[in-house]
Parts: structure tokens; sequence; C-alpha cells
């Protein structure tokens, strides 16, 4: 299980070779918008304080500010030093990551990073997403610009680039696709610099 978790992620590493494009052993990576609007950031640990707990989560700690190697393992489940050291050299800067957790074995995470380059994010969260989720199917919810995921019947990864900003969440157990909907738009809101006031979409 180990190899086929690693493997996705350090495959694109070696065939992107860490370019300003989306890696070409990726399916489905679209920068779209971000393009656009490749210079907007904004601080991680502001993105993820916006969220609220679901219902029937509860947090499991404060947020947590989180350098290259906290970044890996907040987003995969566990620690990866090659991972990290191709992080930083992909222009990673700082991040930030929440995590809630439920009955039945429920968990949602946040993790929101700022870069140097956004597209190497785009890349890369796609890759990572379906490591956490090696047996799932693609998910791309329409309403995010190149949104990139991975979904199972107990568990999701979805992955989205705003501008330099990089907005992941991986959940396990029973966890719904509204939920983790609804936490992206509040999080790509804020990267955004949108009004939070409008509803969901959970296309």
């Amino acid at each position: 299980m180990e190899t086929l978790r690693r493997s996705p992620v350090m495959r694109w590493f070696s065939s992107a070779a860490l370019a300003a494009t989306c890696g070409i052993g990726l399916t489905g990576c679209s920068l779209g918008g971000q393009q656009e609007q490749q210079t907007r950031v904004a601080e991680p640990a502001t993105v993820v304080s916006v969220l609220p707990t679901r219902p029937g989560l509860t947090p499991a700690g404060p947020i947590r500010a989180v350098d290259a190697q906290g970044f890996t393992a907040a987003q995969l489940g566990r620690p990866d030093s090659a991972l990290t050291t191709n992080l930083e050299q992909a222009g990673f800067l700082r991040g930030a990551t929440r995590e809630w957790t439920g009955p039945k074995g429920a968990s949602l995470v946040a993790v929101v990073g700022l870069w140097d380059d956004g597209s190497a994010a785009a890349s890369l969260g796609g890759a990572v997403a379906d490591a956490v989720v090696p047996a799932g199917t693609p998910w791309t919810p329409s309403q995010y610009g190149g949104s990139q995921g991975s979904r199972a019947d107990n568990a999701r990864a979805l992955s989205v680039v705003v501008g330099r900003v990089s907005l992941f969440l991986r959940a396990t157990g029973p966890v719904d696709d509204a939920a983790v909907l609804r936490q992206m738009d509040l999080m790509f809101q804020t990267a955004s610099g949108m009004d939070r006031r409008g509803t969901s979409s959970n296309g």
C-alpha cells in the first residue's frame, strides 16, 4: 500500500521536473482561471480560519502553521521526506492546516499553502489527491476551475489552486461530498477575495 500511495506523487516530480506547467503524466490538469490570477495571494492561516465545524465533526486541535514537512504530512496523512524536499524545490513558502474528527472514523483535514508559482502547486495537488485515494474515481467539481480530486466510498481528496494559493481537503469515513464542497467553497471564496455571504454550490 505504501508503494501505491507514493508512486503518483513521485512520478509527477520525475516527469515534470518541477516545471512551471502541468505535469504531462497527469490527466485532467487544467490551470484555467489560475493563469489569469497567478499573482493572487492569501495567507494560509487566514484562509483556514474561515472554516466552520461541520455537523457531526469536532475540532481535533487548533489551526497550525506548517513548513514543508508539516504540509506534506497534513496532505498525505503521513510524513514523506522525499516529497518534502521536492516541495521546497517547487517553491513552497508556507502553509496552515486544520483537522476535524467524528464518529466511525470520520476525519476532515484542510491544508492551504502559499507558493512562488501556482502552476507547480496545481500539478502537485492532483498527484497528491490520487495518492490519498488510490482506488478512487476522478472528482473535478466544475465550479472550481482546474480542480483535481479523487473519491471513493469512504475517502475523498480535492485540490484547487487560486493564483499562488493551494487549497486541499482530505476526508475519510462518513464525510460526504457536500461537507467537503462547502469547506472548499469557503476557502475558494476567501483566497479569491470574494464575498462569503453567498450560498454554497454543490455541483
